[in-house]
């Protein structure tokens, strides 16, 4: 059975799941869908075209699906796709689609959005994403798996976050961010280094963090003058390449196709 605080507003045509929670001064917007096991702790703001999974917990005053922040043009029918096992802290504000974009910001499962994080429209979170204090991430980008933002991150829009990559505290990232690595830094935000912590945390053997140890060294550690490129193609072109190794060398090489190492940006 859900509980609706008086104080609350449903619009009657929202969609409500079974025991759902929905606490006083929140708002759902028509057409809202909201899963079951879900609950909106205070004045949270559920937009529409806003489809919530099942057990995700809003606290107080997130702003989920309002219009985008963007510059002319229409809004369109746009939506927010979150899926199940989300948890978004105080402040939270994630803008849905955008008519210039895919018409979607899609959010995975089992994420985490500390206090005041940002993601902007059109954005691809994928699964156990870890979002600090006041991360802001702008429109069309993507995040890979198991990404970690450190507090007062940045992102520039058409950003892709490879999977397992970690980000310092007050980085600002302008070009995709190789997964795997632990990053941090602005103007450049540069790689320093292999995340091995999160690795292990993850649960990845020894033998797989070291065949990516030695990809990260033969890639990031080069003897100097030697372009960057002939290491990727050099690892590229190797049989039997484990595929963890394999996942990075195709992600850089999809960067490199954009002269500023954003690969999504080659389909604005």
């Amino acid at each position: 059975m859900s509980t609706i605080a008086p104080t609350a507003v449903v619009d009657p045509t929202a969609q409500v799941g079974q025991d759902v929670t929905i606490g006083p001064g929140c708002v759902v917007a028509a057409g809202v869908i909201i899963g079951d096991g879900c609950e909106l702790r205070a004045n949270v703001y559920l937009a529409a075209g806003v489809e919530l999974g099942r057990h995700n917990r809003c606290f107080a005053n997130c702003v989920l699906g309002e219009e985008p922040q963007i510059l002319g043009g229409s809004v369109g029918d746009t939506r927010l796709v979150i899926g199940d096992h989300n948890t978004f802290r105080e402040n939270v504000t994630i803008s849905p689609g955008s008519a210039r974009g895919n018409g979607r910001t899609v959010i995975g499962h089992h994420n985490y959005f500390m206090i005041g994080s940002h993601i902007g429209h059109d954005c691809d979170v994928g699964d156990h994403a870890m979002i600090g204090n006041y991360a802001q991430v702008a429109g069309h980008c993507k995040l890979e798996n198991h990404v970690w933002l450190s507090p007062w991150t940045g992102l520039q829009q058409f950003v892709t976050m490879g999977r397992f990559a970690y980000t310092g505290g007050f980085s600002a990232v302008f070009h995709d961010l190789p997964p795997f690595v632990r990053a941090a830094g602005a103007y450049p935000c540069t790689v320093r280094g292999l995340n091995v912590v999160g690795l292990r945390r993850a649960g990845f053997t020894p033998e797989a963090i070291a065949k990516l140890m030695e990809a990260y060294r033969r890639l990031f550690r080069r003897p100097t003058g030697e372009p960057f490129s002939r290491a990727v193609e050099e690892l590229a072109g190797q049989d039997e390449l484990d595929e963890n190794v394999r996942h990075l060398v195709n992600f850089l090489r999809r960067s490199h196709q954009h002269r500023m190492g954003r690969y999504l940006e080659l389909f604005r």
